[in-house]
């Protein structure tokens, strides 16, 4: 049998064991409470804060250079050119050096027959004036044409001559005309080949019995020669 201060103590122990009960509960929901705040609101870092200083605005670029102005050179004038006047035309020189033909010698008459003397003496006299009427070409024109002076020749004041050798035909005109020789340049020969054969230039035919005739080889000087009047 349990004593009686056993008795009276069973009360308070049974509060004792009731209060510890509850703060046992207590302690579990506080817990579990805390346990379940801990989920839902995560931790955060603290938020710091910093004035952010305005940065200073850039320099403002500099001016672009000034641009460089280049004198441009002066224009090129070219002189005025100054045609100078060519000098007159000389007149043209022709000579040729065909040695004049023999005459022939008029027959003596027999002393022995004086009526055939005086019958052949008329003939004698007209073979002696045709032989007189026959000659060679002349060497002058004779309708007074001139040949071309070369320009340049000209411009450089340069004097030329030519020797020619044609065919003087029928009508006065040269023809197969051959270069023997030429002074002074090429262009005064240009000019004397085309005086001679591409001009209207005529010249005195050659006369044989009283007809002309084409006289070969017939040899012609064509001078160039500045100054002369």
């Amino acid at each position: 049998m349990r004593s009686y201060a056993a008795q009276q103590r069973k009360p308070t122990d049974y509060i004792v064991a009731v209060v510890v009960a509850f703060l046992a509960i207590g302690l579990v929901v506080y817990a579990l409470t805390l346990t379940r705040m801990e989920k839902q609101e995560p931790s955060h870092p603290p938020i710091q804060t910093r004035v952010i200083a305005e940065a200073p605005p850039p320099p403002p670029p500099p001016p672009p250079p000034q641009p460089v102005m280049v004198q441009p050179p002066p224009p090129y004038i070219p002189p005025p050119k100054i045609r100078v006047a060519p000098p007159p035309k000389p007149p043209i020189q022709h000579s040729h050096q065909k040695a004049p033909k023999p005459k022939a010698a008029a027959p003596q008459p027999a002393p022995s027959a004086p009526a055939q003397s005086s019958a052949a003496a008329p003939s004698a006299s007209s073979s002696n004036s045709s032989s007189e009427s026959d000659h060679s070409a002349g060497a002058m024109p004779i309708n007074n044409v001139r040949p071309e002076y070369p320009e340049e020749a000209q411009e450089e004041s340069r004097e030329g001559s030519v020797t020619a050798s044609c065919d003087i035909l029928t009508n006065g005109k040269p023809a197969n005309c051959k270069l023997l020789s030429v002074k002074g340049g090429h262009d005064f020969a240009e000019s004397a080949l085309d005086f001679l054969e591409r001009s209207p230039v005529r010249y005195q035919p050659a006369v044989v019995g009283g007809q002309p005739v084409v006289e070969h080889n017939h040899v012609l000087h064509v001078d160039f020669t500045l100054g002369d009047e």
